[in-house]
């Protein structure tokens, strides 16, 4: 089932910046990533995620997202939120 993620790590833009840029999200497209977006508050940045599943965004996690914050001493564990989407319209 399709899910909503919201994760905050407590980290500031730049280290998002650095995470993000290991990653190459924007070309090295995650599968089962259907959107990915980011906010920040008070400095600190929060990511909001649509997945086609909760796997595909444990996979990713363990995959790709934890030796990417580790490279850059990043924490690894985050106050995550799921959400199960039962209706979504994409433009």
């Amino acid at each position: 089932m399709t899910i909503l993620r919201i994760v905050s790590r407590g980290v500031d833009r730049a280290t998002y910046d650095s995470v993000r840029a290991t990653l190459e999200l924007d070309r090295k497209h995650p599968l089962g990533l259907m959107m990915h977006g980011v906010t920040e508050e008070n400095g600190v940045v929060q990511v909001t995620q649509i997945w086609e599943s909760e796997e595909y965004a444990r996979r990713y996690d363990e995959e790709r997202l934890k030796p990417a914050l580790e490279a850059v001493s990043a924490p690894v564990e985050a106050e995550i939120t799921v959400f199960q989407l039962e209706d979504l319209v994409t433009l």
